[in-house]
């Protein structure tokens, strides 16, 4: 079931794009990150979970002071399943629009051009397809401290004739001024997901 509709996101996009911002800027949507997520996949039948690990890169560079673009690049590799070996790949690049609402704290949302690919492979035959889709997310940004800020997104992702929705919660930690390390919890859709990653801002 679509949360979302993508007219729904237009709208609030476009608001977000053209709103002043009452508040100063308290985040930076210029950054460089790399992160690495440990995942469970519950696929049901009795067969219990599957375990994955990944890791990726990802960019945001602001064009306007409330736009930014966006880009990503990750690998997933899961446990042997039955004998079979999964790998997946994806990459994506779109556009987030950004506001405050508060002092510090931000509103979100975002639109990507998700484009995945899927291998499986028993060691004698290997079979790949790959798709495009899309990654609808939105979110909320506030800085508790000087140093640490707390996050919460939805995102929901269109691919492979699939549509799947997660949840997440994150804190962000500043060690200097333009780096910062996170860790965050997604969930949704039979999959748990524990990430970690280490930001730059530029």
């Amino acid at each position: 079931m679509r949360i979302f509709s993508k007219q729904y996101f237009f709208y609030t996009t476009l608001i977000l794009a053209i709103s002043t911002n009452a508040f100063s800027q308290e985040f930076s949507y210029d950054f460089i990150q790399g992160t690495y997520s440990s995942s469970s996949v519950d696929i049901g039948s009795g067969y219990g979970d599957i375990d994955a690990s990944g890791f990726g890169a990802s960019g945001s560079f602001s064009i306007t002071p409330n736009i930014a673009l966006t880009g990503s690049f990750g690998t997933t590799n899961f446990d042997t399943f039955l004998g079979v070996d999964i790998d997946a790949t994806e990459f994506t690049f779109g556009i987030t629009a950004h506001t405050a609402i508060a002092p510090k704290t931000d509103i979100y949302g975002g639109f990507s051009v998700l484009m995945a690919d899927m291998e499986a492979s028993d060691g004698v035959i290997t079979v790949s397809d790959d798709d495009t889709g899309n990654v609808i997310s939105a979110g909320l940004r506030h800085m508790v401290s000087d140093n640490v800020e707390l996050n919460a997104g939805f995102s929901l992702v269109d691919v492979f004739e699939d549509t799947s929705n997660s949840f997440g919660l994150g804190a962000r930690f500043y060690s200097e001024e333009n780096v910062s390390f996170g860790i965050g919890y997604t969930t949704g859709d039979d999959v748990d997901t524990i990430l970690l990653n280490a930001r730059i801002d530029i």
